[in-house]
């Protein structure tokens, strides 16, 4: 959380440590665009993360987190709804999607989300808004992305653009896209 999470809730993808002291010695990425932009996919793993260290130890310091990191990937991603590979990255030439980090992020936002129905009193206004995130981002991904003729779900993700490894299928974010259908049918909200 202090090393990794910058102030306005963006995240670092590499903080590199001083294996004898522990001091930061750098902070930057390898698959985003710059050391200082946010990688979407890492921004979505940080979602996911604290919000699932929230619900094993509830310290409250994890749904902080989860809660920043969440404002700025929501914030950050374009009206259309389609997350792009870093937030940051400009936008020409065209920055690649990253399908994985929307489906990841989704995942993270209904653990958040549960996480607000489950505090005394029930936060059901944070429920709702992540919900309704969680929502839009599969509605807004299947609508780009949905490529079941590939030997993948989804289509856009990108596994690392700086080796210009973009538009394809890839496994986790196939995994994370069921994953979000099965926990909104276990929660009532969808049908199969």
């Amino acid at each position: 959380m202090v090393n990794h999470i910058r102030p306005d809730g963006g995240s670092f993808h590499l903080v590199a440590y001083n294996s004898t002291t522990g001091v930061v010695i750098h902070r930057g990425t390898v698959q985003g665009y710059a050391d200082n932009s946010t990688w979407s996919r890492g921004q979505a793993w940080g979602i996911y993360g604290f919000a699932n260290m929230y619900a094993h130890t509830h310290h409250f310091d994890y749904l902080d987190t989860a809660r920043r990191m969440a404002s700025y990937f929501l914030t950050n991603t374009p009206t259309d709804g389609i997350v792009p590979w870093d937030f940051n990255a400009p936008l020409t030439p065209p920055r690649p999607a990253d399908s994985s980090a929307a489906m990841i992020a989704a995942n993270g936002l209904i653990l958040l989300a549960q996480q607000e129905n489950s505090l005394s009193p029930r936060n059901l206004t944070g429920y709702t808004y992540y919900m309704d995130a969680v929502v839009k981002l599969l509605h807004d991904t299947t609508n780009l992305a949905w490529r079941p003729a590939w030997q993948s779900l989804l289509a856009n993700g990108t596994v690392n653009n700086p080796q210009q490894n973009n538009l394809t299928g890839i496994v986790y974010g196939d995994y994370y896209f069921i994953k979000a259908g099965n926990d909104l049918i276990t929660m009532g909200l969808a049908v199969c």
